[in-house]
């Protein structure tokens, strides 16, 4: 490919394609089931720096699936003429540990069109670039269909726990419930030009119908008062 005809190429914003999960409006609880969607993830066992501009920032290990997916975004445009942009860093805070340290995952949204084979080459180059012969526990993960909440907070992400709070009491109030760890999605740049006040933060659950809650109500309803 030339590099004219390289530069000329449109650039897919997810954020877009994906409105319905990113252009979302503060102060309410929104409900919603994700098509599926492929990411590179890295499991890391950290603490983090919860001052960092924008998204709080891996002390103990270094966060390298970025570089895949830099990697990624060099293959498709290269192989297939497909450009897309970088997409915000999200966090599952999977489980806390001591001294401040989680289990979390760290992953990062890609197009589409990634597959399995244009992983693994984008994972040997970044070991190549480096002069490594292994990276941390780096995977490509092919998300099914999956209903969740959401809700976006705006200010520091250090206060995201009021959001969370709010968004499980909205969804016992709709009839559902949460079946999984909290993930935190973080829509701005690690720029000081963001006062923190600004900053937008995703925070989502996968959630379930309350089963049980149904069921009481049925058979409360059966009875004569």
């Amino acid at each position: 490919m030339s590099k004219v005809k390289s530069e000329s190429l449109k650039k897919h914003n997810h954020r877009k394609i994906y409105h319905d999960i990113y252009q979302i409006k503060p102060n309410q609880t929104i409900i919603l089931l994700l098509p599926e969607l492929k990411y590179v993830s890295q499991r890391m066992l950290t603490s983090y720096h919860m001052n960092w501009d924008g998204r709080p920032e891996p002390k103990d290990e270094k966060w390298l699936a970025w570089k895949v997916v830099n990697q990624l975004k060099q293959i498709t445009k290269e192989e297939l003429e497909y450009k897309f942009k970088l997409m915000p860093p999200e966090i599952v805070w999977q489980e806390k540990k001591e001294d401040d340290i989680s289990i979390v995952d760290q992953m990062m949204l890609v197009a589409d069109c990634v597959t399995d084979e244009m992983f693994a080459r984008a994972i040997d180059r970044v070991k190549k670039n480096l002069r490594i012969n292994e990276l941390p526990p780096i995977t490509f993960v092919k998300a099914s269909p999956t209903l969740c909440a959401q809700r976006l907070h705006i200010g520091h992400y250090q206060h995201t726990d009021k959001t969370l709070q709010e968004l499980k009491d909205d969804i016992e109030k709709k009839g559902y419930r949460t079946k999984s760890t909290h993930r935190e999605i973080y829509l701005t740049p690690a720029m000081d030009c963001h006062p923190p006040e600004t900053w937008k933060t995703i925070v989502r659950v996968e959630v379930e119908k309350n089963q049980y809650r149904d069921c009481k109500r049925k058979v409360i309803g059966t009875h004569n008062f």
